[in-house]
């Protein structure tokens, strides 16, 4: 299963993408010039849809938890 883990703010978020995907969509939307936001999922167990924010000076981290198959 694909998964990329995203530290932001101080809290853990995840989205059923790899880190490349995910990197690719955080620089599509830094090259805008604007904020954007991307859905993303937090929690243990049952995840609530969550959105963050995306804007140059924001730090974000992307730790590829895909499960080797």
């Amino acid at each position: 299963m694909m998964r990329t883990t995203i530290l932001y703010d101080g809290a853990e978020y995840v989205v059923a993408k790899t880190a490349a995907e995910v990197r690719a969509n955080l620089d599509e939307i830094l090259a805008t010039g604007k904020p954007g936001w991307i859905v993303v999922n937090h929690g243990r167990g049952k995840l609530q849809q969550a959105e963050i924010l995306v804007s140059s000076g924001i730090p974000i981290s992307l730790i590829d938890t895909s499960d080797s198959d």
